[in-house]
């Protein structure tokens, strides 16, 4: 996966962003929003940010 690649135009928040938010503690979309805002300006990101989530916290878990 491209970590540099940016899920949120609005706010340029990369596939790396997302992932240090859920390394960081952050388990929810609510979570990672409030540590990165993602998604908060248009909302067309929010499904492929909730995806993401899943993905890196399925990834840390198994860690």
């Amino acid at each position: 996966m491209n970590l540099d690649k940016i899920v949120c135009d609005c706010l340029g928040i990369t596939n790396g962003m997302i992932k240090d938010a859920v390394y960081g503690g952050a388990d929810t979309l609510e979570e990672v929003q409030e540590a990165t805002e993602v998604g908060t300006v248009c909302g067309v990101c929010i499904e492929n940010v909730e995806h993401l989530i899943d993905h890196f916290v399925n990834e840390r878990d198994q860690k």
